[in-house]
């Protein structure tokens, strides 16, 4: 990793931390069904960036394949659900950053997931599925 403008993050009791490089990540709100279930939240906020730029500093996560392609990585302490990996890129969640301000989530993807009684209140692009520059695919 080249650049020294890392953010941080850890799981809630801190033994699983990370750190990447947030350099052309790509940041966005996902509401598919998989997301709300990991979560437990109506929807997920995400960092994509490619698996060179991400790096656990502290503990081992512990993973799930959560498709066939996918795998969801959490603390294995408190459970805390931290990225996603498959592919090229590793999606991290926003809410597991020591501070998340300087990432902006561009757009919201799979809105046909989305629960019908969260309400979208901006002016992003919605898209009824992924999102056109998703890597990952949820």
């Amino acid at each position: 990793m080249a650049s020294t403008n890392f953010l941080t993050g850890q799981c809630l009791c801190g033994a699983l931390r990370y750190r990447f490089d947030p350099g052309n990540a790509l940041v966005d709100y996902c509401h598919c069904k998989r997301c709300q279930r990991w979560s437990g939240a109506p929807v997920t906020a995400w960092a994509q960036v490619p698996v060179a730029q991400f790096e656990i500093t502290a503990g081992h996560a512990k993973a799930f394949q959560s498709s066939p392609l996918h795998q969801r990585h959490f603390c294995g302490g408190c459970g805390s659900s931290v990225y996603m990996s498959g592919g090229e890129t590793i999606g991290i969640l926003l809410g597991t950053l020591d501070d998340a301000s300087s990432l902006i989530p561009t757009g919201h993807g799979w809105t046909s997931d989305r629960i019908s009684w969260f309400k979208i209140d901006d002016h992003l692009p919605h898209w009824p599925k992924d999102a056109p520059h998703d890597a990952n695919g949820r």
